[in-house]
């Protein structure tokens, strides 16, 4: 072989080891600042829910090695100090991360357009807190109109958000980074949007579990709009006294029913009781009702916060996720208002949009 030859050879073996893909990953992190020294950080499994790796923070820093066949949604994770986090795609090759900027992961090609795409989210989500403050500022338009500029913000910001993870999902049917931007932005589209996207996703987008759970929820969201008639449940011991209850005791008996699916550990429930209190001492009545539905907690905890509360609508408690399955309520509080025939009326129902609401159908 010539010298030529030699030289075209070894250019070629470097230019191969340059381009070949990374077999293992390195996961090269910093903290905010030495508090965390000497913690542990983990590596979460979405779909187990559980950790699968963990490593120790020295002198700010912490590292993760290992391999994957194929990339993965997991998340790092503090139990401690409240509970930093930061979201990762999980492939092979080096990933940086800031646990100071979360949303800022680099190094590999899914995590720089996994930080992008958080990045335009961030500027829509901006864009959309901009408007609403200022229609909350405008002072010569009434609760109605205000309230139909709220909402029709929050539609424009919907459709944003679902034309940008159109965008990025169609490149990215049966991938990682598919994933993330389904399951990261699913409750900020509608559900038939979100049902299209995955109904064209591969094998890889449709085998994470928690964004299947998703659709499902979706799909039994749509079993119980509005318009559609209430579906009942029992819980054995879920009156004060701990005889049973059943939520047809109380809906599709001639009266407005406004339900609240709460727990007592939960801040934005507890912070929803003055809108209900307000709601309740004024319609209350042969013709309106408010029912609590306690889920997700433990029932000496419910009741605890009921007397701490002074909460003086009926109760059912110890209810688990019993009604939250059927309902396919996903976060708390929900507050659905049910008509006098059991009919779903509105769902999701908070603050001024719940006021104006009871206040609709009562006149």
């Amino acid at each position: 072989m010539n010298k030529s030859n030699v030289i075209s050879f070894l250019a070629a073996l470097i230019f191969a080891a340059c381009t070949s893909t990374p077999k293992s990953y390195i996961i090269e992190g910093v903290v905010p600042d030495e508090s965390y020294n000497n913690q542990m950080v983990y590596l979460y499994d979405y779909a187990t829910r559980k950790n699968t790796d963990s490593a120790l923070v020295v002198d700010g820093k912490f590292r993760f090695t290992g391999s994957v066949d194929t990339a993965v949604i997991r998340r790092l994770e503090f139990i401690v100090l409240n509970r930093l986090a930061a979201n990762i795609i999980l492939e092979n090759g080096k990933i940086l991360v800031n646990m100071a900027d979360p949303e800022s992961t680099k190094g590999t090609m899914m995590n720089v357009e996994r930080s992008k795409f958080r990045t335009e989210i961030e500027s829509l989500f901006n864009d959309f807190r901009e408007r609403y403050l200022e229609i909350e500022k405008q002072q010569d338009i009434d609760e109605e109109t205000r309230q139909n500029l709220y909402d029709e913000n929050i539609e424009q910001y919907k459709i944003l958000i679902g034309g940008l993870i159109e965008k990025i999902f169609s490149s990215n049917k049966n991938n990682a980074l598919g994933t993330f931007v389904l399951f990261s932005g699913w409750n900020y589209m509608e559900p038939d949007h979100l049902d299209n996207l995955y109904a064209q996703a591969g094998d890889i987008v449709r085998g994470f579990i928690p964004l299947h759970n998703i659709i499902e929820t979706n799909a039994i969201k749509r079993q119980t709009a509005a318009g559609m008639p209430f579906v009942d449940f029992a819980i054995e011991n879920g009156n004060r006294d701990g005889s049973k209850a059943s939520f047809s005791d109380y809906v599709g008996r001639g009266k407005y029913v406004l339900v609240d699916f709460w727990a007592s550990w939960c801040g934005p429930c507890i912070a929803e009781i003055p809108v209900l209190v307000e709601v309740y001492n004024k319609y209350k009545g042969d013709k309106f009702e408010v029912l609590g539905v306690a889920v997700w907690d433990k029932r000496e905890e419910s009741l605890k916060s009921l007397d701490s509360h002074s909460i003086p609508w009926p109760q059912i408690i110890d209810a688990s996720d019993i009604p939250t399955n059927l309902y396919g309520i996903s976060g708390i509080p929900h507050i659905i208002l049910f008509g006098p025939d059991g009919k779903i009326i509105a769902r999701d129902l908070r603050g001024n949009q719940l006021k104006a609401k009871v206040a609709e159908v009562m006149q």
